[in-house]
């Protein structure tokens, strides 16, 4: 493992940074994916993508601003070419369950001749604490368009150890793992269980898709 450069895009994301992190701790040669890197790497720049994968060995993708959003299928398409084109030996995707466009990325990257190792994950525990809702949880009221919807929240922390395991340990090569949390929660068990914690009320609001 001592000649080996990982690419990590999206290091500083939730998941990136945790799995950057590990890495360099393990003393594993890390390029840190993302627009403020010394080579800067840019979902929304493809010029970008070559030079962050020129000598690397593996890469961990998360892409931006999620993979069920329209363009993603065909972004993971052009960077696995470039990574194949690279040199690069393996990719492990961090992807999404139920959605339609995260399993088509998920094909893409299984056919690409490369190794790979699929991270299909359920919403993460930190979205409420350092992603999207952090600003209404401070604010007293978490809006979503679920009601009684039940879902396993994963914690982040969890993931970066399946990644990282992926990315450095060959028995994971060919395989789909489906990361939930412990036990289903709705999102309004969740928002009070955090009010709970944070010893103050916080309230849950179901709204309407187009809201």
């Amino acid at each position: 493992m001592t000649n080996t450069t990982i690419l990590v895009i999206g290091s500083t994301g939730k998941t990136g940074k945790r799995v950057a992190d590990q890495l360099e701790k393990r003393g594993i040669d890390v390029r840190h994916g993302s627009r403020s890197a010394d080579i800067p790497f840019d979902w929304d720049d493809p010029q970008t993508w070559a030079a962050s994968l020129t000598a690397v060995d593996k890469v961990y993708i998360t892409y931006y601003p999620d993979l069920a959003v329209p363009g993603s299928v065909d972004a993971i398409r052009k960077l696995t070419e470039l990574a194949e084109d690279a040199g690069v030996t393996r990719l492990v995707l961090l992807s999404g369950r139920n959605e339609a466009e995260a399993e088509k990325a998920e094909r893409v990257v299984m056919a690409s001749g490369l190794e790979w190792t699929i991270v299909r994950c359920a919403f993460f525990a930190q979205n409420f604490d350092e992603g999207a809702w952090l600003d209404e949880v401070l604010a007293g009221t978490v809006s979503l368009p679920v009601d009684d919807a039940q879902e396993p929240f994963v914690d982040a922390d969890d993931i970066a150890d399946v990644a990282v395991a992926a990315l450095t340990d060959d028995r994971h090569v060919g395989h789909r793992y489906e990361l939930t949390g412990p036990r289903l929660l709705s999102f309004r068990d969740a928002v009070a269980q955090i009010g709970a914690a944070a010893g103050r009320e916080i309230s849950f609001v179901s709204v309407p898709i187009e809201d």
